[in-house]
């Protein structure tokens, strides 16, 4: 039995939520695990930023941006907080079955992949992952996604139910590994509940603990060779790109958690 995780992140050690799911997985299928693989964040060079910024423009709203005190997503240390008990690990576990590679999609981590041998790939907030790696796996290359699938696809899925003030819609999906962004077969769905005084870390922790719940349940169906898929009807919903998380919906969603914390009362 062999399984392999990709998880991407803003280093190498990927970020609070990745080492949660990491450290859940080790601790509940053992050596099992044959590899962690993580990719070093890529930067290109500063006048191909420039380039791609003035391509892209919306340059009013990266003004906004600039001057706005919040971070951009859940706050890192907040969300490391709500994720664990006591401190929070600095690094993925994993210990010599870690491996950092430049691209999940290159010829270093076929490699890696095809020396583990894997019965299933899990993968967790990496960039697009493409055929030549997700084809892989003997059994089938499974997918977290934080936002309830399809009603919430694509970025800050957690997000955009609070935005739409619809919190019936905050949750998260397990499904297939498909080229389409969260659009593959799904397998498990759970719902997040809004407590009173949530704030986004603490809504997106929660979608972490139900989704990595799941997501080891997935695998042992997979494993055990009773794993059931189900279609996603994609006419539904919407898919979001980072794009649309614009400083005044920020503001918006502030805005609604605290309507949403002020009716609870």
């Amino acid at each position: 039995m062999s399984i392999v995780i990709l998880v991407g992140g803003q280093s190498s050690d990927a970020n609070p939520e990745h080492r949660y799911l990491v450290q859940a997985f080790v601790d509940h299928f053992g050596d099992a695990v044959t590899r962690v693989i993580s990719a070093e964040p890529q930067r290109d060079p500063l006048p191909v930023r420039l380039k791609r910024a003035l391509k892209r423009g919306n340059y009013m709203e990266r003004l906004r941006r600039s001057r706005y005190p919040g971070s951009f997503g859940p706050n890192s240390d907040d969300l490391a907080a709500a994720l664990f008990d006591g401190e929070a690990p600095a690094t993925l576990a994993g210990g010599d079955k870690r491996a950092i590679v430049t691209s999940h999609n290159g010829a270093e981590c076929e490699k890696l992949i095809d020396a583990a041998k894997p019965d299933v790939i899990v993968v967790y907030g990496t960039a697009i992952i493409r055929e030549n790696i997700f084809s892989r796996a003997r059994i089938d290359t499974l997918n977290m996604h934080t936002g309830l699938s399809p009603y919430y696809r694509g970025d800050s899925t957690l997000f955009w139910p609070v935005y739409y003030d619809d919190p019936d819609h905050l949750g998260v999906t397990v499904h297939k590994l498909a080229a389409s962004v969260d659009g593959g077969d799904i397998i498990y769905t759970g719902k997040v509940q809004y407590t009173s005084g949530d704030t986004e870390a603490d809504l997106f922790a929660k979608g972490v603990k139900v989704g990595t719940a799941l997501y080891i349940k997935a695998v042992e169906d997979a494993l055990a060779n009773r794993i059931q898929y189900h279609p996603q009807d994609l006419s539904i919903g919407r898919e979001f790109r980072w794009i649309h998380r614009t400083v005044a919906a920020e503001r918006r969603v502030i805005e609604n958690l605290a309507a949403w914390a002020k009716k609870s009362k």
